[in-house]
């Protein structure tokens, strides 16, 4: 009897200490607000446009070409600082009398940033990578061109344009004053 009480204390206290660090591995789920927003980022997906894309409430921060057809463009929230990254593929060369004509591949809607902490698409990996392929949440002193104090990472599919989440070991961010 004793050895039963002391193994069952002995589970007790292993409940009682992990549990909350197994409820802390939990991935948070969504607010409502953030379900609303990446529901909102997702409804550009499929989207045909000339030229340029404006998104009312939203200023354009500009992008550029991964790598051909596959084009990236920031935008920025006015209300509140949260960004939303569209990539595109171009289906039309722009002509004499027609603009280019793209098709939006992937959508991402990242939240305003913690302070001190800036979103950008202007990250790479490793050395000479010059492409956009890369985005993140960094931090840095504003007297370096990079910063390599990456938060959160995001990496260009540079056949599909599809977004993914990746570890931000080794990605680098251009400093947004340099």
């Amino acid at each position: 009897m004793l050895s039963i009480n002391h193994a069952l204390s002995g589970v007790l206290l292993a409940v009682v200490v992990l549990a909350p660090s197994l409820a802390a591995g939990e991935p948070k789920q969504p607010s409502e607000e953030e379900s609303a927003d990446a529901s909102f980022a997702k409804s550009y997906v499929g989207k045909t446009y000339d030229d340029e894309l404006d998104i009312e409430g939203w200023t354009d921060l500009g992008g550029g070409l991964v790598a051909p057809p596959v084009y990236v463009r920031q935008y920025q929230r006015e209300e509140d600082g949260a960004n939303l990254v569209l990539t595109s593929r171009e289906v039309s060369k722009a002509t004499a009398t027609a603009p280019a004509s793209y098709v939006v591949s992937d959508a991402l809607f990242v939240p305003p940033p913690q302070k001190d902490v800036v979103f950008s698409i202007s990250c790479v990996m490793g050395g000479d990578d010059a492409t956009l392929k890369f985005m993140g949440e960094a931090k840095g002193n504003e007297d370096k061109e990079w910063w390599s104090d990456v938060r959160r990472a995001w990496e260009i599919s540079l056949d599909t344009g599809q977004i993914a989440s990746v570890k931000p070991k080794g990605v680098r961010c251009t400093n947004p004053a340099w």
